[in-house]
């Protein structure tokens, strides 16, 4: 019951009156209330403890515990704000009494001053925007208009410098808080056990004057006691390494001027919600800064002799500031050029976090990661494990749902992997994890069962070709799927038009690319790498990326190769010689080809052979030389007449009339063209219409007729941008300035050149230097340039 005599002092004498004082009056009040005398021995039974006991609280020699003074309010009849004025004054002679005067004689009690900071790192860059906003938290209690102190969270992953930031703000805001500086490491994770709250409370009874023999075994009771110290003062509390928000309350002042700023690297949700805390969220370095912490530990002139090498070591240590800091430890007394050295080591290391272990386990990449990972439940530390088999930049839900083979996103899982900052959601629905906390996770997973990152990957490939080819679907509906139109599915993305299609490949090209390379290189898995590269091949096509375009057929046809399927390297070298040929790599392109026909030949690949012919059209047009172009036209459109198949007689007209157009037979052009446009429609193929028009027009032009020109490129240009296809929308662009300067309208013609010269930019094309010519000429009776290669696919 934590009953204690008073000892000797005029302070602890004066409460204790004050207390009996109040407690006779509310025994007084009680007696009216009922109409009798109140019956001691019958209160006290009521309370459970002795006559005597009772007797010692009325008149102020002994105190009462918290519980039995709260029973005795109650039985009084005294509720609401009398008796929390009342349970105030008991925990302010709780605390009189447990005070260790620091003068032996005299009428009051004189607190110690606490200075438990310890040190800072020597050197701190950035976090300038978290700083400022520590600042400004203390700033609104300092006058004490809050009515409350204030608290902040500072959050983030393992060695993102959540203390550094703590203790930096909490050294400069020192002489803001006159009435000491009390700091605590909560254990909350390692290897060491944790700290509780009771034990944190223990040092700071001390350091704030109470005896260890005096100090509250209940938890509660010591939290009451630091708030009773704290009040009237101002005092900054540093609660690092925090595991739950349970573990910090007991912990937290309430008195208006006091600060408490608590470090973790779980998201500490319950200090928000209750105590309004703040958040401070810590993410990686930015570049910049990362780079000035190396020069700062390092020294900028030994930088300066191996700038690029210090650049790649930022980004190998994924700016993450512990990981520099041991970057730099390693390095900064070893001879020149160790940083060199050092980023080759860990380029070529199987195991490169080895490489930033140290004999300190607070300060060893490995082991500061374990300590997050190791409190993880097991669903989520699968998931966590399994993330080490994506190799792209972000993953969103769907993704993770294929990734475990569940049917919904695993949203409580990856909840449960940003509440620990173990993986990060830096926009709604897409999460990603630094490169070191990546290599971490693939070592754990190479440490499991061999089979669950060979499962992992291959669900994880499966979810991917079978998203990429429900979006390409909806880019070209019209083009027949084996086995009917894909079906979508719960574990993927809502994809039901040209529009969203589109912006998936956007948001996803890069991990895309990534997946292709992946599958290429890993045995049993390389067909998920060309049905990869075969589902984005429109959308490559028509964005206009035409370095990532030739890279993904590129590590197609290696894929295939590996796995010695010819019929999938015929079709991949197809696909890389189309996209050599936009990248104007005319030569590699049709040797390309023509080995893509060679084996289509000897397995018997007929539609193989007219694929390969109509790319031999487009790349011999694209590089004006139509007469060689027109017999590889005519050969892949009598192909077609034998099969009777409208979509392959619809592209063997479009690419007889071209070769046509581009050897000034216009009117012939214009026949087959018609026939194509009928075909195309009738198939409801807009790609197809977009592409024919433009041919239909520039024959038009040719002919003397630039307004029904005109009327071809406007049509083509509505469909290119509603299919996406910037790279044709602006050569659309172009040949409609033409129609117009021909017409006379030569300032609708320069606005219209600018628009489609500024997409080639944008697309950083080399179409784009006509376009600049035709600007710089502005003149009237230009002559339009002859078609190139804006129709090559």
């Amino acid at each position: 019951m934590n009953e204690v005599p008073w000892p000797p002092g005029q302070d602890a004498k004066a409460l204790a009156q004050r207390l009996a004082v109040e407690l006779t009056r509310a025994v007084v009040r009680a007696e009216k209330r009922s109409g009798r005398t109140l019956d001691r021995r019958e209160l006290a039974r009521r309370l459970s403890v002795s006559t005597s006991s009772l007797y010692a609280y009325l008149n102020g020699t002994t105190l009462p515990g918290t519980g039995v003074f709260d029973a005795l309010l109650a039985a009084l009849g005294v509720f609401g704000p009398e008796a929390g004025r009342l349970a105030t004054l008991r925990d302010e002679a709780d605390a009189a009494r447990r005070l260790r005067p620091t003068v032996p004689r005299g009428p009051a009690a004189v607190f110690p001053t606490p200075r438990q900071l310890p040190l800072s790192h020597p050197v701190f860059v950035g976090r300038d925007a978290e700083l400022a906003r520590l600042d400004a938290l203390q700033g609104t209690s300092e006058d004490g208009t809050t009515g409350r102190a204030a608290v902040a969270v500072v959050e983030g992953t393992a060695g993102v410098g959540k203390t550094a930031l703590a203790l930096h703000w909490a050294h400069q805001a020192r002489a803001r808080f006159p009435d000491g500086q009390l700091y605590v490491d909560l254990r909350g994770f390692g290897d060491e056990a944790v700290m509780d709250a009771g034990e944190a409370l223990h040092g700071f009874l001390q350091a704030l004057g109470v005896t260890p023999a005096a100090v509250p075994a209940d938890t509660a009771v010591a939290s009451g006691l630091l708030r009773t110290l704290l009040a009237g003062r101002r005092v900054l509390l540093v609660l690092d390494n925090a595991r739950s928000t349970d573990q910090v309350r007991p912990l937290l002042p309430t008195d208006p001027g006091s600060v408490a700023v608590v470090t973790s690297r779980n998201r500490l949700d319950g200090l928000v919600v209750r105590e309004g805390a703040l958040r401070i969220a810590l993410d990686v370095l930015p570049r910049y800064a990362a780079r000035t912490l190396l020069e700062r530990q390092m020294g900028a002139e030994r930088l300066a002799q191996e700038p690029r090498e210090a650049d790649e070591l930022v980004h190998l240590c994924a700016r993450l500031p512990l990981a520099l800091s041991v970057a730099a430890a390693r390095t900064a007394t070893a001879p020149a050029g160790s940083v060199g050295a050092l980023v080759r080591e860990l380029r070529r290391a199987r195991a490169p976090l080895d490489l930033f272990g140290v004999q300190d386990a607070d300060v060893d990449l490995r082991s500061v990661f374990h300590g997050s990972y190791a409190l993880l439940p097991a669903p989520a530390a699968r998931l966590f494990r399994l993330l080490g088999c994506h190799p792209g930049p972000d993953i969103d839900g769907t993704s993770c749902a294929g990734l475990v083979g569940a049917s919904d996103p695993p949203t409580a899982l990856l909840d449960t992997l940003t509440a620990a900052h173990l993986v990060r959601q830096h926009t709604p629905g897409r999460y990603a994890l630094h490169d070191l906390l990546r290599l971490y996770a693939a070592e754990l997973l190479d440490g499991g069962p061999p089979q669950e990152r060979r499962e992992g990957t291959e669900r994880l490939l499966r979810h991917y070709v079978d998203t990429a080819r429900l979006a390409d679907h909806h880019l070209e509906p019209w083009r027949p799927a084996p086995g009917g139109p894909p079906k979508p599915t719960a574990a993927q993305p809502a994809i039901g038009d040209r529009a969203t299609a589109t912006g998936w490949f956007e948001t996803e090209l890069s991990s895309l690319q990534a997946l292709v390379a992946q599958a290429a290189v890993t045995p049993g898995l390389e067909p998920y790498a060309w049905r990869l590269a075969d589902a984005c091949a429109v959308h490559l096509r028509r964005s206009g990326h035409r370095t990532q375009r030739a890279a993904v057929h590129a590590l197609a046809r290696d894929a295939a190769a590996r796995a010695a399927d010819r019929a999938a390297h015929a079709t991949a070298t197809r696909r890389l010689a189309d996209a050599l040929s936009r990248l104007h790599r005319t030569r590699e392109a049709l040797g390309l080809l023509h080995e893509a026909l060679r084996t289509c030949r000897d397995l018997g690949d007929e539609e193989g052979v007219r694929e390969v012919r109509l790319s031999l059209v487009r790349v011999h047009g694209s590089c004006g030389d139509p007469r060689r172009a027109l017999p590889h036209a005519r050969l892949a459109l009598a192909m077609a007449e034998r099969t009777g198949d409208p979509l392959a007689l619809a592209d063997g007209r479009t690419a007889v009339s071209q070769q046509w157009e581009r050897l000034g037979e216009h009117t012939v052009a214009l026949d087959h063209a018609r026939r194509a446009l009928d075909l195309y429609t009738r198939l409801g193929h807009l790609d197809g219409q977009a592409g024919i028009l433009i041919g239909m027009g520039r024959s038009e032009q040719a002919l003397g007729r630039p307004a029904a020109a005109i009327g071809h490129y406007q049509v083509s240009l509505s469909l290119d941008r509603a299919l996406g296809d910037r790279y044709r929308e602006a050569h659309v662009l172009a040949h409609l300035g033409d129609a117009h300067a021909a017409l006379g309208r030569d300032e609708d013609a320069g606005a219209l050149w600018v628009e489609a010269l500024a997409l080639f930019e944008d697309l950083h094309h080399p179409d784009a230097e006509p376009v600049r010519a035709r600007l710089r000429t502005r003149a009237e009776g230009y002559a339009a340039e002859p078609a190139s290669s804006q129709l090559s696919p």
